[in-house]
C-alpha cells in the first residue's frame, strides 16, 4: 500500500513536470511561430506601374527564395528585422527589411543603363560595365516594335554604325548590312552567331540568309563593332559580328503564350507613265515626224480612255498573318522552351510571296552542381516565289502600252498585236500568273552544349553544332505565241544542299587576387568544316502546260549539270580580362585560324587585339559628383581577317570541253598558291556617359578601319581569261587596300516617368567615310556592271563604286550653242576665224559626228568635254554621283500612359544618290514602248523661218526652258547617244521615313481572370508610313544588287518596299 501510494506520487510528479515541460516548449514554439510572418505583396516598376514577372527575391543570409508570378505577386516567410533582396535584368537591386505586416508591396526602379545586365560576347558573356569594346544591343521589345519578316530588318536605324539596306522589298528578299561601312570588296557581310552557330550573312543574290529564322524567337541581339570585341572570331569577323540569343525556359510552372497579327500591304505611290491619252499623242507625234502618218485609231486622242494601267493591274493589295505558339518552363534544375511560328505574306506584286513555317526549342539541364548539359535546335521550311523579281515584270508592265487590255473577253491574256513597226511586248499578267518560279528551301540549325565546373572559378564548356540546308528551285514556262512571236516551254529544276559543323572547346577560368584585382583568362580550340552540293536539269518541248516533270519535256532538249566543295577552318584563340578595383580595365584577345581556302604557303592567320577602358565614375574625386552615374572611356585596337575568296581559291579547278575526240578537260583557272588573308586593322575611341540618375545616356564612337591585301580576281586581258565559257578564269589575287573612318552617337533619355506617364527617346547617327587607297597599279580601276553598261568606277583615293559616266551640261536649243563662247557671250574663233566647236561625239577614227538632223541635232543633250580635247569619247566619263551616305540616322519615341503604349520609329539616309536605271531605260523617245510620262514634254522643234530649209540655221528648241528629255528624231536615231549613262539619271537618294507606328493597349487583369487569362496585349501597326524624298523612284532605299558593294544604289526595277498595316493579339497563359 504504501509502495503503491509512493509510486502513484512518483507518476503524478513525473505527469506534472512533463506537462510542464510540454507547455514550456508548446509557448515556446507558439512565440516562434509567431515571430515568423508570411509576407504577401506585388512587385511592380516604378516608372510605369506594371507588375514584373520573374522577379527574383531571397532572405538575405539564407537559401530561401522565391519568384514573382505573371501579375507581380510573391508570398513568402520570413522573420521580422530579416532582409528581403529583389532584383531584375534591368532594373536596380533593393533591399527592403521585414516589418511586423504581412504586406510588402515593393516598387523597383529601372537602370537605365543596366551597367550590370549581362550580354554575350565571343565565348562568353560579361557584365555591361565590364566591356571594354564597341557593343550594341537590341532588346526584344524592340526587335518587336516593327513587322519584321526578317531579324536584319530590326537593326536598321537603331545601332549607330549600322546601315541595313533592303536590296529588294519583296518578301524574304535580300539584305545588305553595313558595320562600319564597306570593309571589303568580296563578301562585306557580317558574321550572325544564332545561340553559337556561326552564320556568314554573305548570299550573293536577293535573298536573305536569315529569312529562315523567326524574329519572335528572339530574345536579343548583340552587335559586335569594333576589332577589339570581333578579333575573337578571327577569320570571320572583319565585317563585324551579330550574336543571336533566342528564348530559354526559366524555373517555375509551364507558360503558355501566343502572338499573332494580320496585315494589308500596299504599294506606297506608282511611277508617273503615260496614259493612254499621253501616249496616243506621242505616238502620233513620232509617226509625224517620222514620216509615217498617225494611227487611225489614235487619230483622237480625246476620244480614247485612260487605258489600261499596268502598274495598277501588277500591284495589288496583298496579305499577311503570322502566328506564334511558346510554352517554356521548367523545375529545379531543368528547364526548357519550345516554340513553333507560321507566317504567310503575299507579295503587292503578282509573283511574289513567301511562306515560312519553323519550331525551335531551347532545353538546358543541371545534372549535378558541377556539371549542365543543353540543346538548342531550330527547323524551318520557306518557300519564295520570285517570278516578279527574276523576270523582271516591273520594267516589263512600264513597257506595255496602255491601249493593251490585261485580258481579252475570252479570259485569255491581252498581247500587243503586230503593226508596222514590229514592236512586241509581253502581257506582265501572263508572265506573273502562268510562269511558275519559286525556292523552296530547309534549315536545321543545332547546337549541343556542356558547361562543367571542376573547381570554383572554373568553367569547361564543350559545343558541338552545326547546320543542314536543303534547298530546291523550279522554274517552268508554258508555251505561247504573241504577233510572230513563238516561246516554247521550259522547265528547269535545282537542287542543293549544304552541311556545316563546328566542334569547340574552351576554358575560363575567374579569380580575384587581393579583392581589388579581378581576372578572367580563356582558351580553346574550335574545328569547323562544311560542304555543298548542286544538281540542276532543264528540258523544253512540253506536251502539258498542266505537267511540269522534267520528264514530260522533250529529252533531245535535256540539259544537266552539278558542283561541289568543301571548305575547314581550324582555330586556337583566348582571351583575358583584367578589372582593377572597377576602375581600370584590359582586354586582350589572340586568336590563330587556318582555312582550306589558302595555299600551305600562307594558310595560317594570327588575329590579336587589345582594349583599355578607364571608370571614371569610380575614382574618388568622382564621388561627390551624383549627378554622373557612369563615365567610361574606352581604346580599343584590333585585327581581324577574311579568307571569302572560294573553296580552295589557291589552286585549279579543272574544266571539260567538248571535242571530236570526245569529252576533254583543262585548268578552269590560273592558280596562285600565295594567296594570304585579307587583313582589318582598327582602332576605336569611345566614351560612355550616364546622367542624372541613369535618365540620360551618351555613347560616341570613333573608329579609323585599314583593310589591306583586299581579296579579288586579278584583272587580266580578255585574251588570256575565259570568254563565252572557252578559256581560263582569272585567279584570286591580293592587290589592294580600304580605309574606313568615321564617328556615330547615341543618344538615348528618360524625359518623362511618374507611375502614369513615361517617355523615352533614343537616337542615333552615324559617319562614315570610305576611301580605296591603293590596288594593283595607280591607273587600276575596277568596274560595276550590267550588261554591257558600265555605272560604277572604284579607284585609288576615291570612295568604292562611285557612279561613273558622262555629266550633261545642257542642251543644243539653238544653232549658236553648237560653238564656244566666252564669258562676254562672244564666239571663240580659230586661227582661220571660224568659230570653235562645243565638243561632240565623235566615230571611232576621231572625227566629230556631223551637225544634221539624223545626226547631232538641237535638242539633243551637251556633254561635258573632261579632258578637253574637243570630242565627246570614253575619256570623258567622271564621278557623277556617290552612292554612300554622308551619314544615316535612327529616331525613336516610345510614350507609355497606363495601359496604353505609343511608339514611333524614324529612319534615315542622307547625302546618297541614286542612279535610276529603270528611269533612264524609260525615257528614251526612240523607243516604241510606253515611256515615263516626263516623255510627253519632249524638246520641240521648229523652223525659224517657216518657209526656210531645215538647216541648223533655221531651227530651234521651242520649250528651251521646260524640255525634260531629248528630241524625237527623224532618223530614229541620234549619234548623240543622249540616253548614255549620265548624270541625267543620278538623283538625291536622301531620305526620312516613319518605318513603324504602333498603338498597344494591355487589357485590365481583372478583365482577365474569368477567362483564365494572365496578360493580354492588342495593338494596331503601321509600317513604312511615309516617306519624305526628292527621290522619283519607287523607294529611295536600293541596296546592293546581289549583295555587290560596286553595284550599290542602282534602280534597275528593284520590288519596292510595301506600305504595311496590320492588327495583332499578345497572350499569356
Amino acid at each position: 500500500m504504501i509502495y503503491t501510494t509512493f509510486q502513484s506520487r512518483h507518476a503524478f510528479a513525473i505527469c506534472r513536470r512533463m506537462s510542464f515541460l510540454l507547455v514550456t516548449l508548446l509557448l515556446c514554439s507558439t512565440t516562434a511561430l509567431a515571430q515568423e510572418l508570411k509576407i504577401n505583396g506585388v512587385v511592380t516598376s516604378s516608372s510605369t506601374g506594371e507588375e514584373l514577372i520573374g522577379v527574383s527575391i531571397l532572405v538575405k543570409g539564407t537559401g530561401k527564395g522565391v519568384v514573382t508570378g505573371v501579375d507581380g505577386s510573391y508570398s513568402l516567410t520570413a522573420n521580422p528585422g530579416q532582409e528581403l533582396e529583389f532584383s531584375y535584368v534591368g532594373y536596380k537591386n533593393k533591399s527592403v527589411t521585414v516589418r511586423k505586416s504581412g504586406r510588402l508591396d515593393v516598387e523597383l526602379t529601372e537602370d537605365a543603363q543596366m551597367l550590370d545586365q549581362v550580354v554575350v560576347v565571343g565565348y562568353g558573356t560579361m557584365k555591361r560595365s565590364d566591356l571594354t569594346g564597341s557593343v550594341a544591343s537590341i532588346s526584344e521589345e524592340q526587335i518587336k516594335q516593327g513587322v519584321n519578316t526578317s531579324i536584319e530588318q530590326a537593326m536598321q536605324g537603331r545601332i549607330a554604325g549600322v546601315q541595313v539596306m533592303q536590296n529588294s522589298g519583296a518578301p524574304g528578299g535580300g539584305i545588305s548590312v553595313q558595320i562600319r561601312g564597306i570593309n571589303s570588296l568580296n563578301g562585306n557581310e557580317p558574321l550572325y552567331v544564332i545561340d553559337g552557330v556561326a552564320i556568314s550573312g554573305q548570299t550573293g543574290n536577293n535573298s536573305s540568309v536569315l529569312s529562315s529564322i523567326n524574329p519572335s524567337d528572339i530574345v536579343s541581339m548583340e552587335v559586335l563593332k569594333d576589332a577589339s570585341a570581333t578579333a575573337i572570331y578571327g577569320s570571320r569577323a572583319s565585317n563585324g559580328v551579330v550574336l543571336i540569343n533566342t528564348k530559354r525556359g526559366e524555373e517555375g510552372k509551364p507558360k503558355l503564350s501566343y502572338e499573332g497579327y494580320a496585315g494589308w500591304q500596299q504599294l506606297p505611290g506608282k511611277l508617273k507613265v503615260m496614259d493612254l491619252y499621253d501616249y496616243a499623242d506621242y505616238y502620233n507625234t513620232r509617226a509625224e515626224i517620222m514620216g509615217w502618218g498617225v494611227r487611225e485609231d489614235y487619230k483622237d486622242p480625246s476620244l480614247l480612255t485612260a487605258g489600261t494601267d499596268w502598274q495598277e493591274e501588277l500591284f495589288r493589295t496583298a496579305f499577311m498573318h503570322n502566328h506564334q505558339i511558346g510554352v517554356s518552363g521548367g523545375n529545379k534544375g531543368v528547364n526548357y522552351a519550345l516554340s513553333g511560328g507560321y507566317l504567310n505574306q503575299d507579295g503587292i506584286g503578282l509573283g511574289s510571296g513567301f511562306d515560312r513555317v519553323s519550331f525551335r526549342t531551347n532545353f538546358d539541364a543541371e545534372i549535378t552542381n558541377w556539371l549542365k548539359i543543353g540543346v538548342n535546335a531550330s527547323y524551318a521550311h520557306t518557300k519564295q516565289v520570285t517570278t516578279l523579281d527574276s523576270s523582271g515584270l516591273i520594267s516589263v508592265a512600264l513597257d506595255q502600252r496602255p491601249d493593251v487590255s490585261p485580258r481579252n473577253a475570252d479570259g485569255s491574256y491581252g498581247f500587243v498585236e503586230q503593226d508596222q513597226f514590229g514592236t512586241y511586248y509581253t502581257n506582265p499578267l501572263f508572265e506573273a500568273q502562268m510562269k511558275e518560279n519559286y525556292n523552296t528551301n530547309s534549315q536545321f540549325y543545332y547546337n549541343i552544349y556542356a558547361n562543367i565546373n571542376p573547381i570554383k572559378g572554373l568553367n569547361l564548356r564543350l559545343e558541338y553544332g552545326g547546320s543542314l540546308n536543303y534547298g530546291n528551285s523550279y522554274y517552268f514556262c508554258p508555251e505561247y505565241q504573241y504577233g510572230t512571236v513563238v516561246v516554247e516551254s521550259e522547265s528547269n529544276r535545282g537542287s542543293s544542299k549544304s552541311d556545316n559543323w563546328s566542334l569547340k572547346t574552351y576554358a575560363t577560368y575567374d579569380f580575384t587576387v587581393a579583392r581589388k584585382h579581378k581576372f578572367q583568362i580563356m582558351a580553346g580550340h574550335e574545328a569547323q568544316e562544311g560542304s555543298w552540293e548542286n544538281l540542276s536539269g532543264s528540258r523544253k518541248g512540253y506536251i502539258s502546260d498542266a505537267i511540269h516533270n522534267l520528264d514530260v519535256g522533250d529529252a533531245t532538249t535535256a540539259k544537266n549539270s552539278n558542283g561541289g566543295n568543301g571548305w575547314a577552318i581550324e582555330s586556337y584563340y583566348g582571351r583575358l580580362n583584367y578589372n582593377f578595383d572597377d576602375r581600370y580595365l584590359l582586354t586582350g584577345t589572340l586568336r590563330s585560324d587556318g582555312s582550306s581556302n589558302l595555299g600551305p604557303n600562307n594558310r595560317w592567320g594570327t588575329f590579336p587585339s587589345a582594349a583599355l577602358a578607364w571608370r571614371i565614375n569610380n575614382e574618388s574625386f568622382m564621388k561627390g559628383i551624383k549627378a554622373i552615374n557612369n563615365l567610361k572611356l574606352r581604346l580599343g585596337w584590333g585585327i581581324v581577317g577574311n579568307q571569302n575568296a572560294g573553296t580552295y581559291a589557291y589552286g585549279t579547278t579543272m574544266k571539260n570541253s567538248t571535242t571530236a575526240w570526245g569529252t576533254g578537260y583543262y585548268p578552269g583557272n590560273y592558280s596562285n598558291p600565295d594567296l594570304k588573308w585579307e587583313q582589318t586593322e582598327a582602332y576605336n575611341l569611345g566614351l560612355d556617359l550616364s546622367m542624372f540618375d541613369n535618365r540620360l545616356e551618351f555613347i560616341v564612337d570613333a573608329y579609323y578601319k585599314n583593310t589591306d591585301n583586299l581579296l579579288m580576281l586579278a584583272s587580266l586581258p580578255a585574251y588570256v581569261i575565259d570568254s563565252e565559257g572557252v578559256g581560263m578564269s582569272a585567279p584570286w589575287v591580293n592587290a589592294g587596300s580600304m580605309r574606313n573612318k568615321g564617328i556615330e552617337f547615341t543618344l538615348n533619355t528618360v524625359n518623362i516617368s511618374n507611375k502614369d506617364l513615361t517617355w523615352r527617346t533614343g537616337l542615333t547617327l552615324s559617319f562614315n567615310k570610305n576611301e580605296l587607297t591603293k590596288l594593283y597599279s595607280s591607273d587600276s580601276k575596277i568596274l560595276g556592271r550590267i550588261g554591257d553598261n558600265i555605272y560604277t568606277q572604284s579607284e585609288i583615293g576615291k570612295p568604292v563604286g562611285q557612279f561613273f559616266g558622262y555629266n550633261v551640261i545642257g542642251m543644243f536649243k539653238e544653232e549658236a550653242d553648237f560653238y564656244q563662247r566666252n564669258a562676254a557671250g562672244e564666239f571663240l574663233l580659230d586661227q582661220t576665224g571660224a568659230r570653235i566647236p562645243v565638243a561632240r561625239p565623235a566615230n571611232s577614227d576621231g572625227t566629230l559626228y556631223p551637225i544634221a538632223e539624223n545626226s547631232i541635232w538641237v535638242g539633243d543633250y551637251i556633254f561635258e568635254d573632261v579632258d578637253g580635247d574637243g570630242k565627246i569619247t570614253e575619256k570623258d566619263r567622271k564621278y557623277i554621283g556617290n552612292p554612300n551616305p554622308t551619314f544615316t540616322f535612327g529616331f525613336n519615341n516610345v510614350i507609355t500612359y497606363r495601359d496604353f503604349e505609343l511608339s514611333m520609329f524614324f529612319n534615315g539616309s542622307v547625302g546618297n544618290d541614286v542612279y535610276n536605271v529603270l528611269r533612264q531605260s524609260h525615257t528614251d523617245p526612240l523607243g516604241w514602248g510606253n515611256k515615263m510620262k516626263e516623255v510627253a514634254n519632249y524638246a520641240r522643234i521648229e523652223l525659224i523661218d517657216p518657209d526656210g530649209e531645215k538647216v541648223i540655221s533655221n531651227v530651234r528648241v521651242t520649250n528651251p526652258n521646260t524640255a525634260t528629255v531629248q528630241r524625237v528624231s527623224a532618223a530614229g536615231q541620234s549619234n548623240n547617244d543622249n540616253n548614255r549613262v549620265s548624270s541625267r539619271f543620278v538623283e538625291d537618294g536622301s531620305y526620312i521615313r516613319l518605318k513603324s507606328l504602333s498603338l498597344a493597349y494591355n487589357l485590365p487583369k481583372r478583365w482577365l481572370q474569368k477567362i483564365n487569362v494572365d496578360w493580354m496585349q492588342v495593338y494596331v501597326n503601321a509600317q513604312n508610313l511615309f516617306t519624305i524624298t526628292s527621290y522619283d523612284g519607287y523607294d529611295p532605299e536600293v541596296g546592293a544588287q546581289g549583295q555587290n558593294v560596286t553595284l550599290m544604289g542602282l534602280d534597275n526595277g528593284r520590288y519596292p518596299s510595301q506600305r504595311i498595316y496590320n492588327v495583332g493579339l499578345k497572350l499569356n497563359f
